[in-house]
């Protein structure tokens, strides 16, 4: 397979490793770029994209024009290599030479940690930049495609579309971020099957969010006020948060009544439905919040 370029072999001995050779890769500087121009000159050099249904080349557009602009605008690079494979699934990688998301985020919003601003990505409406961008494109492309992958500065944040799941881990050490995402062209989604359950009818605002609680565990189960004021940063930005519980088997009685009752009195336009309780959870919340 490598003979017949279907594979390109890097390193040696036992860090030999096999990868699926692009039908793409091209690289752009970004001083200057605009994601729509590239878009153009990625998919007139795809033969394979001429047959995506509408439905599948509305995703793709919107995933590579989101995350080729945060390089453009964020990265504080200099260039992004594009690479594209247009066999099932359909892949695409925008990689960047700049500081890292999860740094740049973390030096912008004064967090404590790189981990800290994978956390507050996943809420979504984050950004450095609020005059020019609304913080959507991540979190709506990491939900928009079958399996989404976001790397940078030693992390590594892999959302599931199939499974429904996310994980985070450690990622190799590389400058900037890499961003991968696949599509399954016999796929059914529409985008506005992606955005209808978070936007509301009337505003079209990004308004309601779903937060994954085992992404923000640190010690396998909650139990301090510091670690729910953690996770409650910034939700108030949301007229409805759901908090996934799923994987959670045990609550301390400080996060709850930090999460549920002080934090709800003190924010009561922003409503906590929490879902996925295992019995003993469900106990604890319902007397934090005197039910």
């Amino acid at each position: 397979m490598v003979e017949t370029g279907e594979l390109l072999r890097t390193g040696a001995g036992r860090g030999t490793r096999y990868v699926r050779a692009a039908d793409l890769d091209r690289r752009y500087p970004l001083q200057g770029l605009e994601e729509d121009h590239v878009w153009r000159d990625v998919i007139g050099a795809l033969p394979a994209m001429d047959g995506a249904a509408p439905n599948v080349r509305s995703i793709l557009t919107y995933a590579f024009t989101e995350m080729l602009n945060n390089a453009i605008d964020h990265s504080q690079g200099e260039e992004a290599r594009v690479m594209a494979w247009t066999r099932d699934p359909f892949a695409f990688e925008v990689h960047d030479d700049g500081v890292g998301v999860y740094r740049h985020l973390r030096e912008r919003l004064g967090l404590e940690d790189d981990f800290a601003a994978l956390q507050q990505l996943v809420k979504g409406r984050e950004t450095t930049a609020p005059d020019r961008h609304t913080g959507e494109g991540i979190f709506f492309t990491s939900r928009a495609v079958d399996r989404f992958e976001l790397d940078a500065n030693g992390l590594r944040w892999t959302v599931d579309g199939a499974r429904q799941d996310h994980a985070i881990g450690d990622a190799p050490d590389h400058p900037g971020t890499r961003v991968r995402w696949e599509v399954d062209p016999a796929t059914s989604r529409t985008l506005d099957d992606v955005f209808t359950p978070f936007v509301d009818p009337d505003s079209l605002r990004f308004e309601r969010t779903v937060v994954p609680l085992r992404l923000f565990e640190t010690e396998e189960r909650f139990i301090s006020r510091a670690e729910a004021k953690r996770l409650s940063r910034n939700l108030e930005r949301f007229r409805e948060v759901v908090l996934d519980f799923g994987g959670i088997d045990e609550v301390g009685q400080g996060f709850v009544d930090e999460l549920f009752r002080v934090w709800s009195r003190e924010h009561p336009e922003t409503r906590l439905v929490p879902i996925n309780m295992s019995p003993v959870v469900e106990r604890v919340v319902r007397r934090a919040r005197g039910e």
